[in-house]
């Protein structure tokens, strides 16, 4: 499996272009390393979108991934499952002004060369929880908060 290379953030987005595809956490170094099993397959969409007027990325990603529960430090498996918009600023005095409107905005710079296998990833990292645990009851520390 090719890794998917890069676009024009801000062209993709204006023209209502669509990309998918699957990424190994091998391809995904960051998220790797918080793994405890490299057989996580990445399901990934990007479309270009135009919300509120601005020109945006809206994601959707899918995976299963292994993590280590931090009450008995024993594997688990967590589910991800993300969708989320990103409006595309033209530069960064244009996000500096969306920011001054609404602080909590998550955006992207025009980047004629995003990484596409980064921003999954930067997506799945930012959903991942601090401190993994297993869900409520599936626990075998002995214990639940």
């Amino acid at each position: 499996m090719s890794a998917p290379g890069t676009l024009d953030a801000l062209s993709f987005a204006r023209s209502g272009a669509s990309l998918e595809g699957e990424l190994r956490a091998d391809q995904l170094p960051r998220l790797q390393s918080n793994l405890t099993s490299d057989d996580a397959a990445v399901q990934y969409r990007i479309a270009g979108i135009v919300e509120a007027g601005r020109p945006a990325l809206s994601l959707w990603i899918e995976a299963d991934v292994r993590l280590t529960c931090q009450r008995c430090l024993e594997s688990f498996r967590q589910r991800v499952e993300l969708e989320n918009v990103l409006p595309v600023a033209r530069d960064e005095a244009e996000l500096a002004r969306w920011e001054t409107d609404d602080p909590l905005v998550d955006a992207l710079v025009a980047d004629d060369r995003l990484d596409v296998a980064s921003l999954v990833e930067d997506e799945i990292l930012l959903s991942l929880p601090v401190a993994p645990r297993h869900p409520e009851g599936e626990c075998g520390a002995g214990f639940q908060a």
